[in-house]
């Protein structure tokens, strides 16, 4: 293949995988701003996910001119595919970090005072399944991406033990009612964050191997 074409398809690639470490980032410094009460660094989540949106953009662009000017072969075609696809879950991780951030803002007076739950657990899973999913792409590991599905329970198990954990203490501090409101959502938000993980992850099993495993016994989510 002609260098500048493979010059594009590595800007692309490189692209997502920079949009990857700042969706990652973003996470990360949410949950952090609500351990820590850090309001500045809740202020710059949200600041922050405007490069997220414009990688985004930047991919979608790339895609659609690299699809309309070359001639790209199946691989190159899945690639591109892929990268749409796994941008958008990207975005809207950045997005729900965005909103933990929005919702620390709100929690700033209690959150010292606050029973997280489970909520840095589920953090901690999230962060560590979407960069198991980068990681076998960057391995060119299928097998490794199709265990990030199954990781994935975990972190529904824990947003429902989380639900009836703070409806709980809402019960009992009727006071601190819209706090513990606050914290469903965040715990909803992860449990979200990771769904994108493991969206991201079925996408590099299609694009390393062809094969589409969404909805198969491979990667069944939902317990019995």
């Amino acid at each position: 293949m002609n260098r500048f074409y493979l010059k594009e398809l590595d800007e692309l690639r490189n692209h997502f995988l920079l949009m990857a470490e700042n969706s990652i980032q973003a996470v990360t410094d949410a949950i952090e701003a609500l351990r820590d009460c850090d309001v500045g660094k809740a202020q710059s989540v949200r600041e922050k996910d405007d490069i997220i949106d414009q990688l985004e953009v930047d991919i979608d662009a790339e895609a659609s001119r690299y699809l309309t000017l070359r001639a790209p072969v199946a691989s190159d075609v899945r690639l591109i595919t892929v990268a749409l696809k796994t941008s958008h879950d990207l975005e809207r991780i950045g997005d729900e970090a965005s909103s933990i951030a929005k919702r620390t803002l709100r929690l700033a007076e209690n959150a010292s005072v606050l029973d997280l739950g489970s909520i840095l657990r589920m953090a901690d899973l999230a962060v560590a399944n979407i960069r198991e999913a980068i990681d076998s792409l960057l391995d060119g590991d299928a097998e490794r991406a199709t265990g990030v599905p199954r990781k994935d329970k975990e972190i529904d198990i824990l947003n429902r033990e989380n639900y009836e954990r703070f409806l709980g203490k809402i019960t009992a501090n009727p006071e601190l009612a819209s706090a513990y409101m606050e914290l469903v959502f965040v715990s909803k938000s992860l449990e979200r964050i990771g769904d994108h993980a493991a969206n991201i992850a079925q996408e590099i099993v299609f694009l390393l191997t062809g094969r589409d495993i969404r909805h198969t016994e491979v990667v069944k989510r939902s317990l019995l």
